[in-house]
């Protein structure tokens, strides 16, 4: 199977932020990311990346958190390593 593209994992993103009340620290992002979906990353997602000893599907999710923050769907400026979805984030999430 290959690794997971990064926008794959905008929909997950949104969806674990939003049942974590909307706002969280990345890791437990991530955390709740990896309980709704890990059985559906690839051998491959769970390598870790070149540059850093995270599996690559993690660098993909902090990659796709800034594209949700340029799209609006993130709070911009929230403190370090605390991700908040705005109000279109929200409304997303829940179509989702």
């Amino acid at each position: 199977m290959a690794e997971t593209r990064q926008k794959a994992f905008r929909p997950q993103i949104l969806v674990a932020l939003y049942q974590l009340g909307g706002t969280a620290s990345k890791q437990a992002t991530i955390r709740r990311i990896e309980e709704l979906y890990g059985t559906r990353l690839s051998e491959e997602d769970w390598q870790p990346c070149k540059t850093r000893p995270e599996p690559k599907w993690q660098n993909l999710v902090a990659w796709e958190r800034k594209d949700l923050v340029r799209d609006g769907l993130l709070e911009r400026g929230s403190p370090r390593d605390t991700w908040t979805l705005s109000e279109a984030g929200k409304a997303e999430a829940r179509r989702t």
